[in-house]
C-alpha cells in the first residue's frame, strides 16, 4: 500500500513540475520621458499642414522619437485653426497662460 501511495505521490508531483502556473507570468515596463503629443498623422496648424514623422532607430543604435514636421506652403484657409498642443508664441508654455 505504501509503495502505490508513493508511486501516485511521485506521479502526481511531477505532472505538477510540468504544468506552470499562469501566476508565475510577470510583466515589466519601465517608460523613461514624456511621450510626444500625438494629433494623428496629419493636421494643420497657423496655415501650415504638420506631418508626422515615425521614430527610428538612428546612429549607434539610439532610438530618435517620432515628431512633426512642418510641409509644404501656407494655405489662408487654415490659418485660423490651431491646436492646444502647440507653443504658438515660443515661450515654452505651451500656450497655458
Amino acid at each position: 500500500m505504501k509503495t502505490k501511495f508513493a508511486v501516485a505521490l511521485v506521479a502526481f508531483l511531477s505532472v505538477c513540475m510540468l504544468v506552470r502556473p499562469s501566476a508565475m507570468a510577470i510583466g515589466i515596463s519601465i517608460d523613461v520621458g514624456d511621450r510626444p503629443y500625438y494629433e494623428g498623422p496629419v493636421y494643420w496648424d497657423d496655415g501650415y499642414e504638420w506631418v508626422w514623422i515615425p521614430g527610428r532607430w538612428g546612429e549607434h543604435h539610439r532610438w530618435e522619437h517620432g515628431h512633426y514636421e512642418r510641409r509644404g506652403e501656407w494655405h489662408r484657409e487654415h490659418a485660423r485653426e490651431h491646436h492646444h498642443h502647440r507653443d504658438h508664441d515660443r515661450d515654452h508654455d505651451h500656450d497655458r497662460y
